[in-house]
Formats: C-alpha cells, sequence, structure tokens
C-alpha cells in the first residue's frame, strides 16, 4: 500500500509546473497590452482630446449714431456694437485705440446707403467690415477678406465677432 501513494503525488506536482508557465504567459500578455496602450507612439493613433474652448470676452461700444447717404432727404442709423474677443489682452488694446476703433465704425457706417442696413445680408457684410475695421484700428496689418495672402502668414484677426445690440435705420 505505501507505492501507491507515491505514484498519486506526481499529478499535482506536473499540474504545479503547467500552471506557472501558464500564469507567466498571462502576466507577460497583460504586461504587453499594457505597455502597448501606453507606449508614445500608440498615443497617436487615439483620438485627439479637443482643447477647451476659450471663454469668450465682450466689448460694448457706446451705440452709434450717423447719417446715412440718401437722396431723398435726411436718414440716419443707430446701431449698438458689441466686439466679441478671447485674449484679455485684446480688451486693453481696444480701450487704448478705442478712438480709432469708434472712428473707422462712423466712417464706414456712415457712408452706407439706407438699402444696404435693411437686408440681413447688409448687416452681416456690415459686421464683417467692422470686424476688419476694429482689427486694423488694434494696429494690425489685416488683409481684406478673400484677397491672396502674400508674404508670410497675416496676422490672426483677435477679434472673433461684432454683434448688434440694437439696429434702427430711419
Amino acid at each position: 500500500m505505501s507505492e501507491a501513494a507515491p505514484a498519486a503525488n506526481p499529478a499535482p506536482s506536473a499540474r504545479r509546473k503547467l500552471v506557472l508557465p501558464a500564469l507567466l504567459v498571462v502576466l507577460l500578455a497583460a504586461g504587453g497590452g499594457a505597455w502597448y496602450t501606453l507606449a508614445p507612439g500608440h498615443a497617436a493613433q487615439q483620438p485627439a482630446q479637443p482643447k477647451p474652448a476659450k471663454k469668450p470676452l465682450f466689448t460694448t461700444l457706446e451705440p452709434f449714431t450717423v447719417n446715412l447717404q440718401d437722396a431723398r432727404g435726411e436718414r440716419f442709423a443707430q446701431i449698438g456694437v458689441t466686439l466679441q474677443f478671447e485674449d484679455p489682452d485684446t480688451e486693453s488694446a481696444i480701450k487704448d485705440r478705442l478712438p480709432a476703433v469708434r472712428h473707422s465704425i462712423l466712417m464706414l457706417i456712415s457712408a452706407k446707403q439706407v438699402e444696404d442696413l435693411l437686408s440681413v445680408e447688409g448687416k452681416q457684410q456690415l459686421a464683417q467690415q467692422i470686424r476688419l475695421l476694429a482689427g486694423r484700428a488694434l494696429g494690425l496689418d489685416l488683409p481684406e477678406p478673400g484677397a491672396a495672402a502674400g508674404k508670410g502668414k497675416p496676422p490672426e484677426n483677435p477679434i472673433r465677432a461684432v454683434l448688434f445690440s440694437q439696429f434702427i435705420v430711419q
């Protein structure tokens, strides 16, 4: 009877010999997967996280009351303008150059015909023109929209949008 017991013991020892390499293979596979996921080259394959949008900042200019060009008589427009930008330094630049910004906008509006300001397209065009002139009044050499760029990349306009807070044409 003593000879049967030693024959039964080799089976658990053989299992241990098989479990250890299998466990080692599983650990290596898991480690390799973790390394692959965290490797610098693999990060390019993951979708890029979008940059958080900068909080928009606004400066409201005093309303503009301007006589318009009209052959039928005296017509005027009263327009409230708000400039939108992202960089806090732009606000101080606008305040420092406010007379030049207001002058550019006044000259632009006063050259308009009543018909130019009554349509939605006319108002959108005016907003684009104000954006361009405000950027130029801040000292930037901005090209006309759609103009071919010269040498080098032109500076980016810090004024992101022009919003109208009031728009009266009489």
